[in-house]
C-alpha cells in the first residue's frame, strides 16, 4: 500500500483521490475501501480494483484516522506541479473519510537540512527543537539489520576461487558498524555492499569510512553505476568522510573491498559507520525525533549526546537535565547513576616544581569525576624532590640533559659532573622520557602543540580518550562494548631506535586488546604478547623504529562478539553483549623512546654495521659508497678494494665486479653506466651499448612469456629508469638492470613476488659460438629464491646490422635455464663489435699521367661491425711508391733491357731491309716516270 511521504504514479486520479474509471467499484461495494488504486489496465480500458468477496465485507474493521496515509505523486514537468494523495493504507469499510486530494502544489521546492516540507504546504519549516531532518533522505547509522534496498555478495576474477572451502560472506553487520568481512588468505576477489535507489531529486551520498589493507594494493573504492568515484583507500585510521553529489534517476551505489592476487597486511578490512542518502525523496515530510540521551536545538539536522552528567529521559529533548550531586552519567544518558563513594583510585597525584630540593604533593578527583563523598582528598605536603632521570643532571630545580656525547646511567641528585665522555667508537645514544605526559598540565600543553592526540576512532568512548592520572595514562571509564580509545605520540629520531613501555590491560573479555601501530604498520607482536600473558600482569615491550618521524599510536580496541544471521531460530532476538561491569581499561604507566633528537644518554653503544660513531654528535655516520665496514676493523669506513665495489651508504661488505669490467679503489660502481657501457675482448674486438642505455625512460619490456604467466623488463647499463616499469609492490621501481613481473601470482609466495630483481650487477662474456657475431650480456644478484640461489638473466646479444636497436625476445630454448637463471635473445646492430681499421680495405684506381692514383677504403664483406670508426675520404699515392719494391724494379731492370735489345735488334733489322726496299722502289720510280715523258712525247708527234 505505499509508505508515508513517499511519491507513487497513479494514473487518471482526480480530486478527492478517487481514480478516473467512470465505472467504479461493483454494486453494493461502494462502502468498502481498499488500498491505494492500481494502475488501469489500458486493454479494458478500466482500473483494476483490490476487491475483497463479499462474504468478507463484513469481517473488515471501521476506517479510523490512523489508516489514512499519504503520498505525493511524482512531479509534472510541464506544470512543475504535484498532488497530495490520502488513501488507507489497509482495507476497511465506512467510518472516517479520506480527505481530498490536493493539487498543484510546487513539486520544486527543496527544504535544507534540518527543514521539513509540511504535507500541503508551499515553503518549508525549521524542525523543532528536540527533532531533526536530513533534507530528504535516509541515514543509516543502525546495523542491527541489513536496510532496505541493500544486499551483499562477493565477485571473483577466477573461477576456481568461488568454489573455495571457505565461502565469502560479503559485508557483515556489527550492531555500531558494517565491516567487509573476513578478506584474509583470499585473492582476486571484491567484497560488494550494494544499494539500488531511486534519487527523486539531485541529491548526494555520504559515508564515513575507515581501512587498514595492504598499502596500494588492497583496499576500499566507491562506484556508481559502475564508474569509480572515490579512489581506493588502503589505510585510514579514524573514520573519515566522503561526499558525492548524485543527479536524479535510479543508480547503483556500491563500496567494494578489494583484493589482489597476493598478501595482506593490517586488518584486512574495511568499515562503514554511517550512511547518508539525501535526494531519495523530495523533501522531508516530517522531521526525526531525536533519541533518548540526545538533544537538538531548532532546525538542527542531526541531534547531539548529552555532554557529561547530564542525561534526556525523553525523546525529542530539546535540552539535557543535570544530574544530582550524588549521582553521574556518560555522554549520551538516558538517565544518571549513583555515584559510588570515593576512594584513592579516584584520584591523581600532581607536583609543584622543585624548589631547594623540596616540592608540594596535591591531589585532586579524576575527570570525570563518578564519585561521591566517601574519602577526602588528602592535604597537599611538602616532599623531597623526585631524582632525575638517567641521561640527565641536576642544575637547581630543574633536571638537565647531558650534553652531546656524554651519558649518565642511573638516577642521580647530583650535577654535571655525573654525565661522563663515551669511549672511542661509541655513541651516547639519547633517550627520551615520556612519563611527563602523566602530569595533566603536560599532558594537555603536548596536546595543544600537536604532540599527543587522543579520541574514540569508532564505538561510544565515556571520557572521549585516554586521560593522565599523574601516575600513569589510562583508557578512561563508561567506554561502549564497541570501542576503539586512541592515543597518539609524535617523536623526532636523528638515529634509529627503540620505543619501549610498560602498560596493564584489565578486561573480562579476551577480544579485547590494545594494539600499537608506528607510523601505518601494525605492530601484531603486542597482541600476541597479550594473547601469551598468562599471569595478567603488566607488560613490558619494545619495538623498534627508523631514523626520522614517527607517529606512535596505541589503541585500547574493544570488540563485541555479534552476528546477524543467527542460527538459533527459536530466539529471534539479536544478543549484543553488554559493557563489562568490571574493570575494563588499559593503563600505560612508563613511555621510553632512544635514538631521539632531544633527551639525554643512559649508555654508550657502538654503532652497527655500515657505521661509524661521530664524537662530536649522538650519532652514528653511515659509511659512504664506495666504503664499508669490515669485522676487523667495525669502527672505519674502509674503502672498496679494486674490482670491488659499493653502492649504498652503510655497507657492510663490498660486492664483486662482474667479468668484462673493473673499478679503482673506493668505487661506489664498476665501469657500467650509461655513459661507459663498452666490453673489450681479449684479441682487441669491442662493444659499444651506450646507445641501449635508457636513462628516465621505461625499461626495454615487457618480453612477454605467456606460458609461465610473467613479464620481463631489462635495462642495459642504467638503473636510473623511469618509476612505471619494474614496479614493487610498494609501488617504487625496482633498483636492477632487469626485472621479472608476475602476470599472476603462483600459490608459492615465497617464490613468487609481484616483481623481483634478476641482477643488480652486470657482466660482459663472449659468445661461444664466434666472438665476433656478439656477446653475452648477463645480470647477477637479485632477488634469491626459497632455495637461497639468487636470480640471475643472461642476454644473448646478436650481431644484426638490419635489426637496429632491435628488442629483447624469448629463445628458441627454454626461458629458465637452470633454477632462477633466465636468459633471452636480442638481435641489434649494437652487438655487432665497434668498427676498426681491420674491418677496412684498400681499393685502389689507376694511375693518373701525374704519376698518381686514388685509393678508396670500403668495407670487407660482409660487414660485421656498428659505430666506432668511419670509412676514410679519398687519398692519393704515387703508383711507383705504390707498384714497385726492389724485387720488382729488378726484374723490371732486366725485363726492360731484353726490351731495348729486341727493339734494337728489330730497328737494325728493319734499317736494312728498308734501305733495300727503298733502292728498288727508287729504279722503279726512275723507270716510270721516263716511261711518262715518252709518252707524253708520242702524243705530241700524232698532234
Amino acid at each position: 500500500c505505499g509508505g508515508e511521504g513517499f511519491p507513487r504514479d497513479l494514473p487518471g486520479e482526480q480530486e478527492g483521490g478517487r481514480g478516473g474509471n467512470e465505472h467504479g467499484p461493483p454494486p453494493g461495494l461502494e462502502e468498502v475501501h481498499g488500498c491505494a488504486h492500481q494502475p488501469a489496465n489500458e486493454e479494458q480500458g478500466v482500473s483494476s480494483w483490490s476487491i475483497p468477496q463479499p462474504d468478507l465485507v463484513e469481517s473488515l474493521p471501521e476506517c479510523k484516522a490512523n489508516m489514512i496515509k499519504t503520498s505525493y505523486t511524482r512531479c509534472d514537468y510541464s506544470t512543475l506541479t504535484r498532488s497530495l494523495d490520502y488513501y488507507y493504507h489497509q482495507e476497511c469499510k465506512k467510518g472516517v473519510p479520506l480527505p481530498p486530494t490536493v493539487n498543484n502544489l510546487p513539486c520544486n521546492t527543496t527544504c535544507s537540512k534540518g527543514e521539513f516540507l509540511p504535507l500541503g504546504a508551499y515553503v518549508c519549516s525549521k524542525c523543532d527543537a528536540g527533532k531533526y531532518s536530513i533534507g530528504g533522505g535516509y541515514k543509516f547509522s543502525n546495523w542491527e539489520a541489513m536496510p532496505d534496498g541493500m544486499t551483499t555478495f562477493c565477485r571473483f576474477q577466477l573461477d576456481a576461487d568461488s568454489d573455495s572451502d571457505t565461502p565469502c560472506t560479503g559485508w557483515v553487520l556489527n550492531g555500531t558498524y558494517i565491516n567487509s568481512g573476513d578478506m584474509r588468505g583470499r585473492r582476486l576477489m571484491d567484497s560488494v555492499l550494494q544499494y539500488k535507489v531511486d534519487f527523486y531529486r539531485a541529491g548526494t551520498v555520504e559515508f564515513e569510512y575507515k581501512v587498514d589493507a595492504e598499502r596500494r594494493w588492497d583496499g576500499l573504492f566507491f562506484t556508481v553505476d559502475g564508474e569509480m568515484v572515490m579512489e581506493m583507500q588502503s589505510y585510514n585510521f579514524q573514520y573519515e568522510k566522503f561526499s558525492h553529489p548524485i543527479s536524479p534517476g535510479f543508480h547503483t551505489l556500491e563500496w567494494v573491498y578489494h583484493k589482489d592476487v597476493a598478501y595482506e597486511m593490517g586488518e584486512d578490512t574495511a568499515w562503514l559507520q554511517s550512511i547518508q542518502v539525501v535526494g531519495t525523496l523530495d523533501n522531508a515530510a516530517r522531521c526525526n525525533v531525536c533519541p533518548k540521551g540526545e538533544y537538538s536545538a531548532e532546525g538542527a539536522e542531526a541531534c547531539t549526546l548529552c555532554p557529561m552528567n547530564t542525561y534526556a529521559d525523553k525523546s525529542g529533548s530539546a535540552n539535557c537535565k543535570a544530574c544530582a550531586g550524588n549521582k553521574f552519567a556518560y555522554p549520551g544518558s538516558e538517565k544518571c547513576q549513583n555515584a559510588q563513594p570515593c576512594k584513592r583510585s579516584d584520584m591523581m597525584m600532581d607536583y609543584t616544581k622543585c624548589s631547594n630540593k623540596k616540592r608540594t604533593r596535591t591531589y585532586s578527583f579524576i575527570e570525570p569525576k563518578i564519585c561521591h563523598g566517601g574519602e577526602d582528598l588528602p592535604e597537599p605536603k611538602e616532599i623531597d624532590c623526585a631524582a632525575c632521570f638517567p641521561g640527565t643532571y641536576s642544575a637547581g630545580s630543574n633536571c638537565v640533559n647531558c650534553p652531546a656525547g656524554k651519558y649518565s646511567p642511573n638516577s642521580t641528585f647530583e650535577g654535571m659532573s655525573v654525565c661522563k665522555s663515551c669511549p672511542e667508537g661509541t655513541i651516547a645514544k639519547k633517550v627520551e622520557y615520556f612519563d611527563i605526559l602523566f602530569d595533566k598540565g603536560t599532558f594537555d600543553e603536548y596536546k595543544e602543540n600537536g604532540i599527543v592526540g587522543t579520541g574514540c576512532a569508532h564505538g561510544f568512548c565515556g571520557t572521549g580518550g585516554w586521560r593522565p592520572l599523574g601516575d600513569a595514562l589510562d583508557t578512561g571509564v563508561g567506554n561502549g562494548a564497541v570501542a576503539d580509545i586512541w592515543l597518539s605520540l609524535k617523536v623526532e629520531l636523528e638515529t634509529f631506535g627503540e620505543v619501549t613501555f610498560t602498560f596493564d590491560k584489565q578486561s573480562a573479555s579476551d577480544a579485547n586488546t590494545l594494539q600499537m601501530y608506528v607510523d601505518e604498520e601494525h605492530i601484531w607482536d603486542v597482541e600476541t604478547a597479550q594473547a601469551w600473558n598468562d599471569e595478567d600482569g603488566p607488560i613490558t615491550w619494545t619495538t623498534e623504529m627508523e631514523a626520522g618521524t614517527h607517529v606512535i599510536t596505541w589503541v585500547y580496541h574493544k570488540e563485541r562478539e555479534y552476528s546477524w544471521m543467527d542460527d538459533d531460530d527459536d530466539d529471534d532476538d539479536e544478543y549484543v553483549r553488554p559493557a563489562s561491569q568490571g574493570p575494563d581499561r588499559v593503563t600505560i604507566s612508563s613511555i621510553m623512546v632512544s635514538g631521539t633528537a632531544e633527551g639525554g644518554a643512559v649508555q654508550c653503544l657502538p654503532c652497527p654495521g655500515g657505521y661509524v660513531a661521530n664524537p662530536k654528535s649522538s650519532m652514528c655516520d653511515a659509511c659512504r659508497p664506495g666504503t664499508f665496514t669490515s669485522a676487523a676493523n667495525p669502527g672505519k669506513c674502509t674503502p672498496c678494494p679494486e674490482g670491488q665495489y659499493a653502492p649504498f651508504w652503510a655497507s657492510t661488505q663490498c660486492l664483486q665486479c662482474g667479468h668484462g669490467t673493473f673499478s679503482k679503489e673506493g668505487s661506489a660502481e664498476c665501469d657500467v653506466s650509461p655513459t661507459q657501457c663498452k666490453y673489450q675482448v681479449s684479441d682487441g674486438t669491442a662493444y659499444d651499448l651506450r646507445e641501449l642505455a635508457r636513462v628516465g625512460e621505461p625499461m626495454w619490456g615487457p618480453v612477454v612469456d605467456m606460458e609461465n604467466s610473467v613479464d620481463y623488463y631489462i635495462n642495459i647499463c642504467s638503473k636510473d629508469h623511469a618509476n612505471n616499469t619494474c614496479q614493487g609492490r610498494d609501488g617504487v621501481a625496482v633498483t636492477a638492470y632487469a626485472c621479472q613481473q608476475n602476470q599472476l601470482i603462483d600459490d608459492d609466495f615465497n617464490d613468487n613476488a609481484l616483481t623481483v630483481s634478476l641482477g643488480d650487477t652486470m657482466a660482459f662474456y663472449t659468445l661461444d659460438s664466434d666472438p665476433r657475431n656478439g656477446l653475452i650480456v648477463s645480470f647477477q644478484g637479485g632477488t634469491p629464491c626459497s632455495n637461497g640461489i639468487k636470480r640471475s638473466m643472461n642476454i644473448s646479444m646478436i650481431c644484426d646490422k638490419e635489426a637496429g636497436p632491435g628488442f629483447p625476445t624469448l629463445p628458441e630454448g627454454a626461458t629458465e635455464t637452470e633454477k632462477c637463471g633466465y636468459q633471452l635473445q636480442w638481435r641489434s646492430q649494437y652487438a655487432c663489435p665497434v668498427c676498426t681499421e681491420g674491418d677496412m680495405e684498400a681499393f685502389p684506381g689507376e694511375c693518373s699521367v701525374t704519376g698518381h692514383r686514388p685509393v678508396n677504403m670500403v668495407w670487407k664483406e660482409p660487414r660485421k661491425c656498428h659505430g666506432g670508426l668511419q670509412l676514410p675520404g679519398v687519398r692519393y699515392e704515387e703508383c711507383v711508391a705504390v707498384m714497385l719494391d726492389k724485387t720488382k724494379i729488378v726484374l723490371g731492370a732486366g725485363v726492360a733491357v731484353v726490351v731495348l735489345v729486341i727493339l734494337f735488334g728489330a730497328i737494325i733489322f728493319m734499317y736494312f731491309r728498308n734501305r733495300k726496299i727503298y733502292q728498288e722502289y727508287s729504279v722503279l720510280k726512275e723507270q716510270n716516270e721516263a716511261d711518262m715523258e715518252l709518252e707524253r712525247y708520242t702524243l705530241d708527234d700524232e698532234e
